[in-house]
């Protein structure tokens, strides 16, 4: 009994010390955000949740209240076609902001920016950028959310980077469903 005991309390505390490191590692070297989905919960829409930057005139930040705004076109309860890289192909109900408006209200591009990159909070992006004139001409098929169904991104957000499949038939575009969205990357 006593054999079993200390094996018991060894793996324990390997498994203590392997969660603390990860976390370390999680936290220092990937710059994860303990507390973001505690944020995300309480909901300060005051924070800046989105940076914009990259081969713009300026950087610029938006907070989760700018996002909703008026300012900009806001896109309500809109079916967008999703396609995984498996090839499951299934419908989600988002509302959000057009990102072309904002680039396009905030005069943001400069004269040879031609693509954009999403990335999230934990450092995912999708494995090639989008060309700009995608979402000039379909302002409405590539948006940044903050809801789905109805509900506020809690544990995808506060926002998400929403492009419908159609305007890519040729790639998954789940890739490019970018969650906890933090920088949009203009090239």
């Amino acid at each position: 009994m006593q054999k079993r005991n200390f094996y018991i309390f060894v793996g324990s505390v390997v498994i203590g010390m392997s969660i603390f490191w990860l976390s370390l590692y999680s936290f220092i070297i990937l710059d994860v955000d303990p507390l973001q989905n505690i944020k995300n919960i309480i909901g300060d829409e005051n924070t800046v949740v989105v940076t914009i930057k990259g081969n713009v005139v300026e950087e610029f930040e938006l907070t989760l209240s700018d996002i909703k705004s008026d300012k900009y076109l806001q896109i309500e309860d809109r079916e967008f076609h999703m396609v995984n890289a498996i090839g499951r192909e299934y419908y989600l109900t988002f509302s959000g902001v057009s990102l072309w408006s904002i680039l396009e209200v905030e005069n943001l591009l400069n004269l040879d920016s031609s693509t954009f990159l999403f990335i999230g909070g934990d450092g995912y992006y999708a494995e090639s950028s989008l060309l700009i004139s995608l979402a000039e001409n379909n302002p409405e098929q590539v948006i940044l959310a903050y809801e789905q169904d109805g509900q506020p991104l809690f544990y995808d957000g506060p926002v998400r980077s929403i492009v419908d499949h159609e305007l890519i038939p040729d790639k998954a575009n789940t890739h490019y469903a970018v969650q906890n969205l933090k920088t949009i990357v203009i090239e």
